[in-house]
Parts: C-alpha cells; structure tokens; sequence
C-alpha cells in the first residue's frame, strides 16, 4: 500500500514516536523512509527597554546558529537512518530550509514520490503551538498525501 513515507524530524522528543512509527509502517509495507529535518527558523533576539523601545541582543549570530542547526541536523538524520537501518527498513534524508513552511513539507513530498506523511504531535498546549510555528495544521490542509499525526508520548 505505502511505497514511499516521508517522516518529519526534529529536535523535540515527540518526533522519536515519529520516527518509529514511520519506521514499523515502512517495515511491515517494504516501504522506504524519506526523513525530512525541519529546523527551526532563526529569531533575531529582542528586549524591551527602560524608558520605551527595542534593543537587540544576540546569543549567537546566524553563522552559529545555521552551524548548530546543520549540526543537530546531521545528529538527527543520522540515528534516523542508524534506527531503520536496524530495522532492515531502507532510507534516505533531507534537509528543509530554515524558513521551511506546511507549503514547502507537502511539495517535497511530492516531490520524493511520498504517500504517507508521518508527523510528530507536539506535547505542548495550542499557545505555545501557535507561538512555536507548529506546521502541523497546514500541512493537514495542503498534503497531496494523508497525514499520520502520532501523539506526544505514543
């Protein structure tokens, strides 16, 4: 049934129930995995000051934070891999750009051939979701496949 599943990485706990859920899919169809990491996007750090206005601060500047993003990346991707590959269940990765949108996730399914989404849901409450730029919500609406959310915790 399933050929191709393409599954949503990223740094968050959640996304592990992701992964091996799409993993046990991919198993049991003789379907290959396609892990997408999807970073997060770089926010220029703002404080607000005494007497009104704005200042910036920066803990890192972009150059680090695009070196540590590519860093988690590698990490991420790699036991994706390392965790199919043990379940005999063949791969391959990608990276999102940083801006990446629901628009951007459904087009690279199509893209690589996908006929599943696999997405981790997050274990937060829906202001924090809103805050964080959750993309779950328009990738339901612009997937040209379905979309499996697995819970926080599964």
């Amino acid at each position: 049934m399933f050929q191709k599943i393409m599954v949503l990485v990223d740094e968050h706990p959640p996304a592990q129930a992701a992964i091996h859920t799409g993993i046990e899919i991919a198993r049991v169809h003789a379907a290959q995995v396609i892990y997408l990491y999807v970073p997060p996007a770089y926010a220029f750090p703002m404080v607000d000051m005494p007497g009104g206005g704005m200042a910036a601060f920066a803990a890192h500047t972009a150059e680090q934070f695009e070196q540590q993003t590519q860093s988690t990346a590698s990490d991420l991707l790699k036991a994706a891999e390392d965790a199919a590959r043990a379940a005999g269940v063949d791969s391959a990765c990608a990276m999102a750009p940083g801006d990446a949108s629901a628009d951007y996730v459904a087009e690279a399914t199509a893209t690589h051939g996908c006929d599943l989404v696999v997405v981790a849901a997050p274990g937060s409450n829906a202001v924090v979701r809103l805050l964080t730029g959750n993309i779950i919500p328009g990738l339901i609406s612009r997937s040209p496949v379905p979309v499996m959310i697995c819970p926080a915790g599964a």
